[in-house]
C-alpha cells in the first residue's frame, strides 16, 4: 500500500514539474513571437510603433547581437519586469528605461532587461566580460522618434543590488564620484575617455549565479 502512494506521490510530483516546464516554454514562446513581430527588418518607425504602444519610447540595437528590441518606459519599475509591450503577461517582460529618467536627457539613464538561456532580451551583455567581445562591440544604437543616440560603452561591472542602486541625477562632485568608481571596478579595459560634461546611458540585467547581483554596462553619449 505505501508503496503504491508513493508511486501515486512520484507520479503526482512528475506531472506539476512537466506543467510548469510546459508552462514557460509556452510563455516564451509567446514572448519570442510577439518580438518578432514587432521588430522592423528594414526602416525603422518609432511613431508607427508608439501608435500602437503608448508607453513604447524607441528601439535599442547592440549590432551583432540579439539585442534589437523595443524600449518601454512605465510609471514603475515593475511593471515591464513582466509583460509585453501589448501589456500582455509575460516572464520575458520588456527592455525598459528607470521610471525616474526623462527621457534620455539626465546624467545618467537606466535601460533594464531580462536575461534568458535562450540567449534572448539583455542575456548578449553577459559577453561583455570577454574582451574580444568588447573590442567588436564598443557601440550600440538607441532609435527614437526625432533621432538616433549613438553610444560608446566604456565600462562595465557586477553591482550588489542589496547594497547599491543606480542614480540618475547627479550633483557634480556625486557624477565625477560615480565615473570614479566604474572605472575602478570596471572588467572593461576601455580607451574611451568620458569627463562630467558627458552623459551616460546603463545597461542593467541580472549576472548569472545571483539573484542579488547585478551587470551594468555603461555607455556615454557620443550624439
Amino acid at each position: 500500500m505505501l508503496r503504491k502512494v508513493l508511486i501515486i506521490l512520484s507520479f503526482g510530483i512528475c506531472l506539476i514539474f512537466l506543467s510548469l516546464f510546459g508552462l514557460e516554454y509556452l510563455d516564451k514562446k509567446e514572448g519570442e513571437t510577439f518580438y518578432k513581430s514587432v521588430l522592423p527588418s528594414n526602416n525603422i518607425d518609432v511613431d508607427e510603433l508608439k501608435d500602437e504602444y503608448e508607453e513604447v519610447l524607441g528601439y535599442i540595437e547592440i549590432p551583432d547581437t540579439s539585442i534589437y528590441y523595443p524600449v518601454m518606459q512605465g510609471k514603475d519599475n515593475s511593471y515591464y519586469l513582466k509583460h509585453l509591450p501589448n501589456g500582455n503577461f509575460n516572464k520575458m517582460g520588456s527592455i525598459f528605461l528607470d521610471y525616474r529618467n526623462s527621457w534620455f536627457n539626465d546624467k545618467n539613464t537606466v535601460i533594464y532587461g531580462h536575461n534568458f538561456n535562450n540567449g534572448t532580451m539583455f542575456s548578449d551583455l553577459l559577453n561583455y566580460m570577454s574582451d574580444d567581445f568588447y573590442k567588436t562591440h564598443l557601440n550600440y544604437n538607441i532609435y527614437t522618434s526625432n533621432r538616433v543616440i549613438k553610444v560608446a560603452i566604456f565600462a562595465g561591472f557586477i553591482l550588489d543590488a542589496t547594497k547599491d542602486s543606480l542614480q540618475v541625477d547627479f550633483s557634480e562632485d556625486e557624477f565625477e564620484e560615480f565615473l570614479n568608481k566604474a572605472l575602478e571596478k570596471s572588467f572593461i579595459d576601455s580607451d574611451i575617455n568620458v569627463s562630467l560634461d558627458d552623459k551616460i546611458i546603463t545597461l542593467c540585467t541580472c549576472a548569472r549565479g545571483s539573484s542579488k547581483s547585478r551587470l551594468v554596462i555603461m555607455g556615454k553619449i557620443l550624439v
